[in-house]
Parts: C-alpha cells; structure tokens; sequence
C-alpha cells in the first residue's frame, strides 16, 4: 500500500551501507518510493516508471505510461502497478465533479525485474491515487467516482463501486477485508468538510459498510489502534476565498465509522506551493499520531488513543507529505525546502536541512541506514547522519 503499510511509518530494514546522491528523474516526482527488496521505484510528472538501484542511484529500466504517473508505485509478486491521470475536471452533473481526461486513463502491471508490460486497464477517470494489494486483489479509486478492484495478475475486472466524490489523491487502505478510503464531491476548489466522506468497503463485493462525514479526497487513512484517522480541510467562514480555511483530524471506529475524538485547529493559510493538498495523510508510531496541519505549517504529535495534543511544531512552511519515525525521530519535508528531523518525544528540532527544491507530496523512505527523499524532479539518498 501507500507508504508500505497502515501506520505509513515506510521504515524497513536493510543491509545496504548509507548511501549518498541525487539523481534527476527529469520530471516532477510527486508519488511516493516503492521498495521490493532490490530495487526503488519512483513515478514522474512525465509519465515514466523508474527503476534505480539504492546503493548507487544507477537507474535500472524505464517504461511509460500514456499519462502523468502520480501514484505511489504499488509491488507485489514481482509487479509493479501504476495509475496515470491528469488533475483537471473532466466533467460537472448535479454538483458532481469527475477528474481526469476525455480519452480516459489507465492502470498498469509491469514486470518488477525487466519494466516489461504485462497488462493494462483503461479507466474513465483519472488513475492518481495509489492502489493496495491484498491476496491477489489490487484494489483502487479512480476520478470518475468508482472504487474498483481487478485481479492483480491478469488486470480483469472483479467489482466496482459508486462513490459520494472523488478519491482525488487518498489511497486506498487494506484491512481485515476491508478497502478505507476518503472521498470528496463537487468542483475541485471546494473544500467543505460537509462534502468529504470516509468509506468503509468490502473488499471482496465492493460493498460500502460503512460512510463517516469526515477526510478529504486528498488524505489517505491512517488505520491503527482499530481506528481510522484521517484529516479534512475546510474554509474559513470569513476571509479570503481559497486562502484561509482550517484542518480537522478525526478518529473513527475502524469497524463503525463512529468519531472517537476530533481537533479543530485555528484558521491559518492554505498554499498552492509544490502542490495544492490540503490535506495530509499522518503517521502513527508508538501510540502517536504524527499529523501534518498544513493551514497552520505545523506537525503535530496526537495521543492516539485520546486525541490529546501531546506537541506541536511551528515549521517554514506547510508540510505536504506523511513525515516517518525512527530513533526517536520525526523525519519530513516542507514546501519551503527544509527538510526536518524533529525530536519524537517532544517535538524540538534536532536538524533542519535547506534545500533550493520544495518538499511536495512524495513522502520519504529509510531502508537500514539511508533515507530517500524526492524534490520537484530530485530523488535523494541521504544517509542519516545527515540529520
């Protein structure tokens, strides 16, 4: 899945001795970093899937794609899948927006060790939120309103499903036989809470449980401690249109949808720098939640359990991808190019690292010794003794 798991605590173990480099992909990379145990697998703004050796940064293949690559990269099986698509409205019915182009776009399987095609599915809408595998089942939101499953070997067709919006950036997460997702509907600029959903879906009939009035179609769920946490961007009641507006992070049962606790933060500035999410996806670790509040460009540490507000970081700029943890620290980027380590347990900067590139949506990986980052078209290796 996104970020490897649940948690999104992307954190694996590896032998590989730190390494050092940046390599241009040539194009913006704004999906996440997939790992299959050999090889990194990073997506571009220019429709190409890359596959790059961690100990030296030589890339390994490349194979393309009919349209911008924006999804994580999903492996499994010795595949690897990739949805294109394009952020525009491709229609409007009823206050019922779908995303994508009018030729449509399309889910991919390439072979993990040659980039070899194996099969493709043509979608309606677009294809940028990241899919999740489980048993032989790759399952995924598209921007035509539908959550949609196909066999991951052969890319046939199982189940679909309507959605109350679109899924525009939230990837779909995979437990106990369940598919979450967040789902927000109307025109694209609209970021009313009132219009955003959390769903619950069967994975194997593709029918909805459960629906929750809160996330953004934007955020993908956190799922730990049996609950589901997600984040929703609202505008502010007064003041500039698309400039002010306020986050909310909100806890719901796993099984009922049902709201545990809810933060409301202050009304701060939402920004179009490196991307235009408002809402972040979070990381949980060790019974905290580590939450990006981009209206406030800060990153808070929640009590999972009780929503209590254990620390809060004022940063540069706002945070737009899900930070990682490891040895007590919090590890991410922000859209002013300062990449962080915070101290986990209190939230005080231990390292603070300039960059001249924006920290977008791809969010870091550590494998053993290593992070690797990506800004604008950059993807970093980094050992941590840097931070």
């Amino acid at each position: 899945m996104y970020q490897n798991g649940l948690t999104h605590n992307a954190v694996l173990p590896s032998q590989l001795p730190p390494a050092s480099y940046a390599i241009d992909a040539g194009a913006k990379i704004n999906g996440g970093i997939a790992y299959d145990g050999r090889l990194l697998f990073a997506v571009t703004f220019s429709g190409e899937l890359l596959a790059i050796d961690p100990a030296n940064g030589a890339v390994q293949w490349r194979s393309r794609a009919d349209d911008v690559l924006m999804s994580s990269p999903i492996v499994a099986n010795g595949l690897v899948f990739v949805g294109s698509g394009t952020n525009r409205q491709l229609y409007e019915r009823k206050g019922s927006a779908a995303w994508g182009r009018p030729s449509g776009n399309h889910w991919y399987a390439f072979r993990a060790d040659t980039g070899a095609e194996v099969w493709n599915y043509k979608t309606v809408g677009e294809a940028m939120p990241s899919a999740a595998y489980e048993n032989g089942v790759l399952v995924f939101a598209t921007g035509d309103n539908l959550a949609q499953a196909l066999d991951a070997a052969t890319g046939k067709p199982l189940w679909q499903t309507r959605l109350p919006g679109v899924p525009t950036m939230a990837s779909a997460m995979v437990d106990n036989g369940m598919v979450f997702l967040a789902a927000t509907r109307g025109k694209p600029e609209v970021y009313d809470i009132d219009r955003s959903h959390t769903l619950a879906i069967d994975l194997h009939t593709g029918a909805i449980r459960w629906t929750a009035p809160y996330g953004n179609g934007d955020c993908t769920p956190t799922i730990a401690q049996g609950k589901v946490f997600v984040e929703s961007a609202n505008d502010a009641p007064t003041g500039p249109l698309e400039a002010t507006g306020t986050n909310d992070v909100v806890a719901l049962d796993e099984r009922t949808g049902r709201s545990l606790w809810r933060f409301h933060s202050a009304i701060g500035y939402f920004t179009a720098v490196g991307s235009n999410e408002r809402a972040i996806a979070g990381t949980y670790d060790g019974g905290v939640l580590y939450q990006p509040v981009p209206a406030l460009s800060e990153l808070f540490a929640f009590d999972a359990a009780s929503g209590h507000v254990l620390w809060h970081s004022h940063l540069s700029g706002p945070v737009k991808m899900s930070p990682i943890v490891a040895d007590n620290g919090v590890y991410f980027g922000d859209t002013s190019g300062v990449f962080y380590r915070l101290d986990a347990r209190t939230g005080n900067v231990r390292a603070a690292v300039p960059f001249d590139r924006p920290f977008t949506t791809s969010p870091p990986v550590i494998l053993g010794r290593t992070l690797f980052v990506t800004n604008t078209e950059f993807l970093r290796a980094l050992p941590l003794t840097t931070f």
